[in-house]
């Protein structure tokens, strides 16, 4: 849309001083009318202004406002169409820029509330990413103590896995010398026996005989008591000796759960 420019005879007729070297309102005219028609709104708005202070005419305002409606500078645009509803003399221009006003005004409001809305749903989703993150950071630290006490229970658990192998180890140690100890009593009491079996095969009387008899008997006992518990404290010893290589500590692991479900703590022994 072209400018209404209506005062270009009038200004034609308007002197200026000879020695001005500025432009003539006349031709900051023709430069705005040249400007508009490239579509620079906001240069012309500008020379329109100027020409306006240097022959001020209602009808001047009007194009101001126009250029700079059309550049979509509202504010400007409205504070001259309501200059020009003031001051302007053309009823149809001021019912023109009363609608204008009417347009510009919706305009603003409209860009309000859109940016409104906007700056309400960025609250809302740097809320949210807030909350997430908030959300992160307590899973996070509810692994590093999840992992924490389970490092420590792993400790306590290997402690007294080493506690237990130290004791059975201890028992079969012990069970071990109570067989040694044993077949030594065995063979102790089997050499005796048997020397007292000498005796009896050598004896020349009734009593050392008898006495001889009972000796090789009591010693034999002996002998196969000392043998029976050698024996079973091997066995006992053999079984209970821990065959298991020493039990390593566990190593509590922090490791990355599905998305949306957190995280988690993995134990590896």
């Amino acid at each position: 849309m072209r400018l209404v420019l209506l005062l270009w005879a009038a200004l034609l007729l308007t002197p200026f001083a000879a020695h001005a070297k500025a432009p003539s309102a006349k031709e900051l005219v023709k430069q705005a009318e040249r400007l508009y028609d490239q579509k620079k709104y906001v240069e012309a708005a500008e020379a329109l202004e100027k020409a306006n202070e240097q022959a001020p005419d209602s009808r001047l305002v009007y194009n101001i406002a126009r250029a700079y409606d059309q550049a979509g500078r509202a504010r400007e645009a409205i504070s001259y169409y309501e200059q020009y509803m003031t001051d302007g003399e053309d009823a149809q221009l001021r019912k023109r820029a009363r609608s204008a006003v009417d347009r510009l005004r919706l305009q603003q409001q409209k860009e309000e509330e859109a940016a409104a809305a906007a700056e309400a749903e960025r609250k809302r989703l740097q809320e949210e990413a807030e909350a997430a993150q908030r959300r992160v950071e307590a899973e996070r630290e509810a692994a590093r103590q999840a992992e924490a006490t389970n490092q420590l229970r792993l400790e306590e658990a290997h402690q007294d896995a080493l506690a237990a192998r130290k004791r059975t180890q201890i028992t079969s140690f012990a069970l071990g010398g109570l067989a040694v100890a044993g077949v030594g009593v065995g063979i102790a009491f089997g050499v005796q026996a048997a020397n007292a079996r000498a005796d009896f095969n050598n004896a020349q009387d009734l009593d050392t005989k008898l006495a001889a008899r009972t000796a090789t008997r009591s010693n034999a006992l002996l002998a196969d008591i000392g043998y029976g518990v050698g024996i079973v404290s091997a066995v006992a010893a053999v079984l209970l000796y821990p065959r298991q290589p020493v039990p390593v500590a566990g190593q509590a692991r922090l490791i990355s759960a599905p998305r949306g479900s957190g995280a988690g703590v993995e134990v590896s022994f």
